[in-house]
């Protein structure tokens, strides 16, 4: 047997696919591809970089690699031959690769995609274990605690290799920076922590978010234009992949999305929560800050776009209730809108969107730092109490102020009347708030043609009736 590993993007524009090969391998490329092989010599080739080799359009394969591709071909029709080839590529590694493609149909059933490469929850054990430096602060393994840390990393990263590589190193960085200043080595909660906010060196500081973000594997995102962006805001919304199946498509072959038997989503969370944090980026600010978590949320629901969610293909096709997605990202707009850039929100740094580690959504500054859960159809509202309270999940983290916000839909609103609401909506409304004193509910009828919002008072914060 005989393992040659090579990468494409070794091969320089002056030379021959054949040249790169032996400058890399130290043989012939006759001798690897032709040779061996009739000397009953299995051969491996694993390929790193294959998209420098793909062609654009009906051109030659690029950097003259025809040679490789006859050599796939005869493999692909003589299963017999003793070569196998094991090729990587990054679709979405520059923008000059996104429009070329392998000269070579592959069928489905041997291409695997960025779901199928990553790591089980096994794997990412075993990998901390082997490559990260601060395992001993764990103690003896195993233990809760880095089972604990594992899982956060798993959900951090969804398993993505490379996005697992790269926290693991930023976390040695930190590892290595204590031990040069001698200061003490962070314990096993302040390695969980920060996986859960994202800072390393200092509170807020974003750095474990910006060392993601910046890897080739999520600024791919940075490859789409402004209308592609506006186009994959549906599907994150939880659209049906088949209303835009080019996007689709193009961010399946990127890395973007990855697919999971018939539903498509973003390939980690990371990767979302920079989507998130590209599409509201540019919203212009507020000019004050809001004095109180309430005051801030009475802005914010007088300021969601509800009529963007009434015209969402993000719905539930069981129940046509717009999906939890959809109110997020409008809430997360509209946040971003009530808060001045003196305030730093998670559509910034911290938590990632979604996990479990930590609040949906955060704002920070001054002695500010206020969390808000959201919440669909009081699904798990016992749950997400439970989470603030003493001894729950959020309770380490020295919240100043929170607040649950549950959008809810109810039979009908009729502004003609006092309440707006049927009774038996508002009696169970009434019954959450007596459960929870930080909760608003934000209703809305059935064709999103009124909203009104609720406070714990049941108090009526905000009311609308939308045109049709």
């Amino acid at each position: 047997m005989a393992v040659f590993n090579f990468s494409a993007l070794a091969i320089t524009e002056n030379e021959t696919f054949e040249d790169g090969f032996e400058q890399q391998c130290g043989v012939k490329w006759e001798y690897a591809k032709a040779k061996l092989p009739m000397e009953d010599c299995m051969v491996y080739l694993v390929l790193d970089e294959t998209q420098v080799i793909y062609r654009d359009g009906i051109s030659s394969p690029r950097r003259k690699s025809t040679v490789f591709w006859e050599l796939v071909k005869l493999i692909l029709s003589n299963a017999a031959y003793s070569v196998r080839i094991l090729m990587f590529a990054a679709y979405g590694s520059g923008v000059e690769y996104t429009r070329l493609a392998t000269p070579i149909q592959f069928d489905e059933s041997i291409v695997l995609g960025i779901d199928q490469l990553n790591f089980s929850h096994a794997e990412v054990s075993e990998y901390v274990t082997k490559w990260f430096k601060g395992v001993a602060c764990f103690g003896r393994l195993p233990s809760s605690a880095m089972e604990t840390f594992c899982a956060n990393l798993e959900e951090l990263t969804d398993g993505h290799v490379g996005l697992c590589s790269t926290a693991i190193q930023a976390l040695n960085e930190v590892y290595a920076s204590r031990n040069r200043s001698a200061s003490d080595l962070p314990s096993s909660a302040e390695w969980i922590h920060m996986l859960q906010s994202g800072s390393l060196y200092g509170a807020n500081d974003n750095a474990l978010f910006e060392t993601l973000t910046s890897t080739r594997a999520v600024k791919v995102l940075k490859t789409l234009n402004a209308g592609e962006l506006e186009r994959l805001e549906p599907i994150a919304y939880g659209a049906n992949s088949s209303s835009d199946t080019a996007i689709v498509e193009q961010c399946l072959r990127k890395g973007i999305l990855a697919q999971t038997g018939r539903s498509v989503a973003f390939s980690s969370p990371v990767m979302w929560r920079f989507f998130v944090k590209m599409r509201v980026g540019h919203i212009d600010r507020a000019l004050h800050v809001p004095t109180t978590l309430p005051e801030m949320i009475a802005r914010v629901v007088q300021v969601i776009n509800y009529k963007s969610i009434r015209q969402t293909l993000g719905r539930s096709l069981l129940s046509d209730i717009p999906l939890e997605r959809s109110w997020q990202m409008e809430f997360y707009k509209a946040a971003y809108r009530c808060t001045p850039s003196t305030l730093v929100t998670s559509v910034d740094v911290g938590a990632l969107f979604g996990s479990s580690g930590f609040v949906d959504f955060t704002i920070h500054g001054g002695d500010i730092f206020w969390g808000i859960e959201l919440l669909r159809e009081a699904t798990k509202l016992d749950e997400h109490i439970k989470r603030f309270a003493p001894g729950g999940r959020y309770s380490s983290l020295g919240l100043s102020e929170f607040c649950l916000i549950d959008f809810r839909r109810v039979a009908s609103i009729d502004f003609r009347r006092v309440p707006l609401i049927e009774h038996a909506a508002g009696e169970r409304i009434a019954a959450d708030m007596d459960r929870c004193k930080k909760l608003f509910v934000v209703c809305y009828d059935a064709q999103m043609a009124g909203v009104v919002v609720f406070n714990s008072a049941m108090g009526v914060v905000y009311q609308v009736q939308l045109e049709r």
